[in-house]
């Protein structure tokens, strides 16, 4: 794993181009800034779901 310092740099390089990724399909299909936040909302609703099938956690509330 990598340090924290170095886990910081990652995470913003993944945010950066995350927000990339979003901004050319939006750009490329039209999609309004609601269908992109849906769309990210569902991906995280993945990780979601794995992290309760794996650590038997539930995050909800």
């Amino acid at each position: 794993m990598a340090n924290p310092d170095q886990k910081t740099i990652l995470l913003e390089q993944a945010y950066d181009e995350l927000k990339a990724i979003c901004i050319k399909f939006q750009d490329e299909s039209g999609a309004t800034d609601m269908e992109v936040k849906t769309l990210l909302r569902e991906l995280a609703r993945v990780y979601e779901k794995d992290i309760d099938d794996n650590y038997d956690i539930d995050w909800e509330v």
